[in-house]
C-alpha cells in the first residue's frame, strides 16, 4: 500500500511489485503463525490465505517483464499463470466456508507435534502433498524465468543507455531482486525438505529455524530497498528521439496562448534540452504533457507570486509526486525549481516596470508583490537574470 501511495500510480508496473511484496509477506506471516503462534484463532484465520502463495511467482514475473518492456499490460496467454491459484482457490472454497469449529480443529492439528494436514482433505482439487510439491516447482519455475528475462533483455538492448544512472540503478535492482528470489527458492527448498523428512514439528523447527529466520530478514530487506531507493519505481529510462517529441511540443505550445505573453512556460526549453542531449528519459511524452499542463495552469493562475510558494504547492494542486516534479525541472528543463520560480517572478517584475509601476510603487513593494521575502533577494535575482539592478533597468527604460 505504501508503494502504491508513494508512487502515485506513475508506473502501473509497480502494482505487480506491490502485489509481490504483499503476497510474499502474507505467506511469510502465515508460515510463522503455523509454526510459532499460540492462538488457535490466528492459525485458523491464516489457513484461509494459503491460495495466495500461487500469486507470488506470477506477480514477480509480471513485474520484471513489465520493467524490462516498459509495459504493464498483460498478454492474452498470461491467464495461464493464474491457473494454479484459480485451481487451488476453487478447491479450497468448501473449507473456507466451513464452520469455525472445524477450522479450530484443523488449527489444533497444525499446532500439534504430528501436524498431519493430509488427513483433512482441505482441498478437493489439489491434495496437500501435491500442493507442497507444486509450491516448490512453481517457485523454481519463476526463479528461472526471471533470470531468462534479464538475460534476454541484456542481449537485445543497446549500449545507448548503459551509462545513464537510472539504468544502472534498475539493472542492479532487478539483478538483486532476482537473486533474492533465487536465494528464497533455495531456502524454501531446505524448509520443505525438512518438512517432508521430519514428522515431528519440534524436530522440524530445530532443523529449519535458521532458514525461516533468514527468509524473514530477506523479505524485510527487499521492502527496505524499495523505500530507501524510491527511484526504483521510475523504471528503466526511455530512449528519446527528437521525432518522438516533435508532435508533442507542437500540441503543448498552443497552451502559451492562454498564458501572459511575457511568460515563458518552458515548453521550448524542454524541447531544446532534449534535442541537445538526446539522453534517455524516465517519463513518457504523455506524462511530460501531464506535468506541463499542471505547470501551465500554475503559471496562468500566477500561484508563483505567492511568498511561500514551494514545489510542494505544485504537488498539492496537481496531485503529482514532488520527486516527479523535481526530476522534470532538474533533468528535462535543466533548471532547479527555485530558479524556475525566480525567473517567472522577474519576468513579471519586468512587465510591471515596463508598465510604469515604479512611478508609484517602491522596489520593496514590487519585491513583495511578486513573492520575494526581501528587497535584497529581489535585487540579487533581478541582476542575475538581466545583468542589471532594478534601478539600472528603470533608467534604461527612460533612455
Amino acid at each position: 500500500m505504501l508503494i502504491l501511495f508513494y508512487n502515485k500510480g506513475f508506473k502501473s508496473i509497480n502494482r505487480f511489485l506491490a502485489g509481490f511484496l504483499f503476497f510474499s509477506s502474507l505467506y511469510l506471516l502465515e508460515s510463522f503463525t503455523f509454526f510459532y503462534a499460540v492462538s488457535k484463532n490466528w492459525v485458523a484465520f491464516f489457513t484461509n490465505t494459503h491460495a495466495f502463495f500461487y500469486l507470488i511467482g506470477p506477480f514477480s514475473f509480471f513485474y520484471v517483464r513489465g520493467m524490462l518492456r516498459d509495459d504493464s499490460h498483460l498478454d492474452k496467454k498470461d491467464w495461464i499463470h493464474f491457473l494454479p491459484f484459480i485451481a487451488f482457490f476453487i478447491g479450497y472454497v468448501p473449507y473456507m466456508f466451513s464452520s469455525w469449529n472445524y477450522k479450530l480443529m484443523v488449527a489444533d492439528n497444525i499446532q500439534s507435534e504430528t501436524w498431519d494436514m493430509a488427513k483433512f482433505h482441505l482441498n478437493f482439487i489439489i491434495p496437500h502433498k501435491l500442493d507442497q510439491a507444486l509450491n516448490v516447482l512453481q517457485i523454481y519455475f519463476y526463479s528461472a524465468s526471471l533470470w531468462y528475462l534479464i538475460w534476454k533483455y541484456k542481449r537485445s538492448s543497446t549500449n545507448r543507455i548503459y551509462n545513464v544512472p537510472q539504468y544502472k540503478l534498475i539493472r542492479n535492482w532487478l539483478f538483486i531482486f532476482t537473486l533474492i528470489i533465487t536465494i528464497i527458492t533455495l531456502n524454501f527448498t531446505v524448509a520443505m525438505a525438512n518438512m517432508w523428512i521430519y514428522d515431528d514439528k519440534s524436530v522440524f523447527l530445530q532443523k529449519a529455524s535458521l532458514a525461516l529466520l533468514f527468509a524473514s530478514f530477506v523479505y524485510v530487506g527487499m521492502n527496505m530497498i524499495v523505500m530507501i531507493f524510491p527511484h526504483i519505481m521510475y523504471g528503466l529510462p526511455i530512449e528519446v528521439k527528437e521525432s518522438m517529441f516533435a508532435n508533442h511540443f507542437q500540441e503543448t505550445q498552443k497552451l502559451n496562448d492562454e498564458v501572459p505573453a511575457h511568460i515563458n512556460v518552458g515548453n521550448s526549453e524542454a524541447k531544446d534540452s532534449i534535442e541537445k542531449k538526446e539522453l534517455p528519459l524516465l517519463f513518457s511524452t504523455d506524462y511530460i504533457e501531464k506535468i506541463e499542463l499542471a505547470i501551465n495552469e500554475i503559471i496562468k493562475n500566477e500561484n508563483y507570486l505567492e511568498t511561500d510558494f514551494k514545489l510542494s504547492n505544485i504537488s498539492s494542486i496537481s496531485g503529482l509526486p514532488p520527486h516527479h516534479l523535481t526530476y522534470y525541472f532538474n533533468t528535462i528543463l535543466e533548471l532547479s525549481f527555485s530558479d524556475w520560480r525566480n525567473k517567472l517572478r522577474i519576468e513579471y517584475a519586468i512587465q510591471l516596470l515596463k508598465d510604469g509601476q515604479s512611478n508609484h510603487l517602491t522596489l520593496e513593494a514590487i519585491s513583495t508583490k511578486i513573492g520575494f521575502s526581501s528587497q535584497s533577494t529581489f535585487i540579487r535575482a533581478f541582476k542575475l537574470q538581466t545583468g542589471k539592478t532594478p534601478s539600472e533597468y528603470i533608467k534604461s527604460l527612460m533612455v
